[in-house]
């Protein structure tokens, strides 16, 4: 049963997760949201982009994880169907995430019945088999690593609006993606992981999650004027000086500027 405070109910909580039901006023879009890495543990901490999401009227579910384990619990099906039974039929579910939340997103996209998926940074998957180069997140992992749901994945049909440095090691699971499904790349230059602060600092992170819930994104327009745009973000500029502080540096940077 939901428990909570107006506007806001624990919609469902197991051993491993959580998820928090917001209300809203549109009856036509729903989004889901799942967290990404977390330090901050709290139970009652707020669900990614809850706040925006009820301040534009969108009702949502929030997924918040026990603990750092790319959502690779045995109960999630069961709790996906569950979220997917509280909405109305008709109704445009949007999945939004960033990183590891990208990867839940992505993989539980058929299960919830999503219209669209927009993400930021996304990984294509935790299986040191499949990306025997991808060692950023070893030490992240709060218990040792098992993988359950890698054989889900985005159905064909459903668009994934995804922001990503072409610069960082993040493009590699990018074209693994386009691999197996629908994806809407948009680049977002030495942002390196945190292409969200990128398009946060830059004024753009509310126009994109607008656009995508009314589904009028058009990635060519947003990415000029991302690029128009660029200069706004602290982050941006001082990856961009690192990346090109040197001549050889330059060289690799113009070349995936050009091609990556």
């Amino acid at each position: 049963m939901p428990q909570g405070q107006a506007g806001r109910q624990i919609f469902l909580d197991t051993e491993n997760v959580r998820v928090v039901r917001t209300n809203g006023t549109r009856s036509d879009v729903v989004f889901v949201t799942f967290e990404a890495h977390q330090l901050d543990h709290d139970p009652d901490r707020a669900g990614f982009a809850e706040k925006f999401l009820q301040d534009n009227g969108f009702p949502a579910y929030h997924f918040l994880a026990n603990d750092n384990f790319w959502f690779q619990y045995p109960e999630m099906e069961q709790v996906l169907a569950a979220v997917r039974a509280d909405i109305a039929p008709g109704t445009h579910i949007v999945a939004y995430s960033v990183s590891m939340g990208g990867y839940a997103a992505i993989r539980f996209a058929g299960l919830l019945g999503v219209s669209r998926i927009l993400t930021f940074s996304p990984q294509y998957s935790i299986d040191p088999r499949i990306v025997p180069w991808e060692k950023r997140w070893d030490r992240l992992f709060d218990r040792p690593r098992q993988i359950l749901w890698e054989h889900l994945m985005a159905p064909r049909g459903v668009p994934i609006i995804l922001f990503y440095d072409p610069h960082n090691r993040d493009r590699h699971h990018v074209r693994l993606f386009e691999r197996v499904a629908d994806v809407v790349r948009v680049r977002v230059p030495y942002a390196g992981h945190a292409s969200v602060t990128v398009l946060m600092q830059c004024g753009l992170l509310g126009r994109a999650v607008l656009d995508v819930a009314e589904n009028r994104f058009e990635a060519g327009a947003f990415q000029r004027e991302l690029a128009a745009r660029l200069d706004r973000s602290a982050l941006y500029r001082d990856k961009r000086a690192r990346k090109r502080g040197r001549l050889f540096r330059r060289i690799v940077a113009d070349i995936v500027d050009r091609f990556g």
